[in-house]
Parts: structure tokens; C-alpha cells; sequence
């Protein structure tokens, strides 16, 4: 799957100290909102009790990796 859009969502926070599923973010991570899974079988990166796969992370905020997000649209 490496190279393929797994998800589409917004990215909510890069702030090194916000805790998300119960993890402070750090550096290599960003607080993303799934809004649509394209591939809902791909594992997410960061697992827990309810979310293991892409489709259980729609409607939710989970930490996906900076550097497998790409950033389109970005208004300022």
C-alpha cells in the first residue's frame, strides 16, 4: 500500500504535547480526521481498543505519521 491514498481527512494538530488515543503526538506524528477510508482495510499506525483498520477510524481523530500526509488545498 506504500505510495497509495489510503484515507481522506483533515489534519487537526502538529502540536508535539496534544495527547491523542492516548499519546502525546511528538514530533513524527499529526492529529488527522478521517473523513472517507479508500482503502478501509489498510491497519492504522497507532491501534487501539477500537480502531485497528481505516474504516473503524472514520468519524475519528487518530495519529498518522507526517510524513505519509499529503497536504492539498491548504489555505492560509
Amino acid at each position: 500500500m506504500y505510495g497509495s491514498q489510503v484515507a481522506i481527512g483533515i489534519v487537526m494538530s502538529t502540536d508535539p504535547a496534544k495527547i491523542v488515543m492516548g499519546r502525546p503526538i511528538g514530533k513524527d506524528f499529526c492529529e488527522v480526521a478521517i473523513l472517507l477510508a479508500n482503502k478501509p482495510d489498510s491497519p492504522l499506525y497507532i491501534k487501539d481498543h477500537n480502531r485497528k483498520t481505516m474504516k473503524d477510524a472514520i468519524g475519528s481523530h487518530i495519529l498518522w505519521f507526517l510524513e505519509y500526509v499529503y497536504l492539498s488545498g491548504v489555505y492560509t
